[in-house]
């Protein structure tokens, strides 16, 4: 029979078979002597895998509650006038920093001082008095009543003099206590009042961070405890510190409870009214982390990858705690040092060999991994 006379179903069946044939040829030429079609382990993998790896490493981890506060100063304080009088010279310079007493602007005090040098006059002149008086009274020439007399007329006249620099005192404004001023609110030869604001004064060494927490939180609030703190201002900075108080009352509104927290600044870069991010860290404990990319979850298990020391990875089975930002707490499965593969788990079989591609920035060393079958 010639093939164009042959039934169709029968070129057909005819077809799928060379074309079956063909394809198993192919499946045992890629898998090799001993090996497995495409779909099998050694055709999906050649040669080592390259992966990037960390070192699963011990920290200290913490519970944590957010908060938004703002920065206060440790002290602040408007520097005012404490009279009425002419600005006569000013002494500081716009955001300087300036100690306890420094001086930062005069007030015109010609009449003070005028009233200063003549009870000081007049004391000079009482103790010259009261020393003849004395000195009569021991020859018996004046009572002992005259000499009481002149000591009374010395201490008004020491009182009046005390009340002299005061008055002159007055005219000078120094600072209450050691902080950075800022800007100046008068200039010289401006007439000024009682209470006329000459620039503010803030000590910002040590800051202040108020913040609200919800109610619920409050049984895990006590002074000491920990706080972490970032800005917009410095991205990816974090500064540390702790609570100092936590207010008497619940906010009946919002149900939260206010908190204070103070963190150091002696490099005065934190200003009063800044927005933070406050973390409250309590329940700290050493704990392994690993990356939160390095997790292999599978069902309701989780499971990483360990690179042992001849470049196998074996699947391990990890019991895993809370998570922070990009982390994960271990509590069992692996240990300290332990490498684990961070880029590349995807079709990465048990046993496979591996080639570490980041291994120079390995910045701690890693102990033999130990076989973990998985369950």
């Amino acid at each position: 029979m010639r093939f164009s006379e042959m039934p169709r179903h029968l070129i057909a069946l005819s077809l799928i078979a060379v074309v079956a044939v063909g394809g198993w040829a192919l499946f045992i030429r890629d898998a090799g002597p001993g090996g497995e079609g495409p779909g099998g382990r050694r055709g999906m993998q050649m040669g080592p895998r390259p992966v990037n790896v960390v070192a699963v490493t011990r920290e200290v981890f913490s519970d944590r509650i957010e908060a938004l506060g703002t920065v206060q100063s440790a002290e602040s304080v408007n520097v005012t006038a404490k009279v009425q009088g002419i600005i006569r010279s000013i002494y500081f310079d716009d955001g300087e920093t300036v100690t306890k007493g420094q001086e930062i602007a005069a007030i015109d005090a010609g009449e003070q001082t005028a009233q200063l040098n003549v009870e000081l006059a007049n004391l000079e002149q009482q103790r010259k008095d009261l020393d003849r008086t004395a000195s009569l009274a021991k020859e018996n020439h004046i009572s002992q009543a005259r000499v009481d007399e002149q000591t009374a007329l010395l201490k008004r006249a020491e009182a009046n003099v005390a009340a002299a620099r005061v008055r002159a005192g007055d005219r000078l404004i120094v600072a209450p206590f050691p902080g950075v001023v800022g800007t100046r609110r008068i200039s010289v030869g401006a007439l000024v009042s009682p209470g006329t604001v000459v620039t503010t004064l803030d000590d910002i060494s040590r800051v202040k961070l108020d913040f609200a927490v919800p109610e619920t939180f409050l049984a895990s609030l006590h002074s000491g405890l920990a706080i972490e703190a970032t800005a917009s201002a410095y991205a990816g900075e974090t500064f540390k510190g702790a609570v100092a108080a936590v207010d008497n009352r619940i906010d009946p509104t919002t149900r939260s409870v206010n908190v204070r927290a103070e963190i150091d600044n002696s490099d005065l870069r934190l200003r009063p009214g800044m927005l933070m991010v406050v973390d409250l860290l309590k329940d700290a404990r050493e704990s392994l982390m690993v990356p939160e990319a390095a997790l292999d979850p599978n069902s309701d298990k989780q499971y990483v990858v360990i690179v042992r020391a001849d470049n196998t990875a074996h699947r391990v089975e990890v019991k895993i705690g809370r998570r922070r930002t990009g982390f994960v707490e271990i509590l069992d499965g692996v240990q300290e040092g332990d490498l684990v593969v961070r880029e590349g788990l995807q079709d990465l079989n048990d046993g496979a060999k591996v080639e570490i591609m980041n291994r120079a920035d390995l910045t701690q060393p890693a102990h033999a991994s130990r076989i973990v079958e998985p369950s």
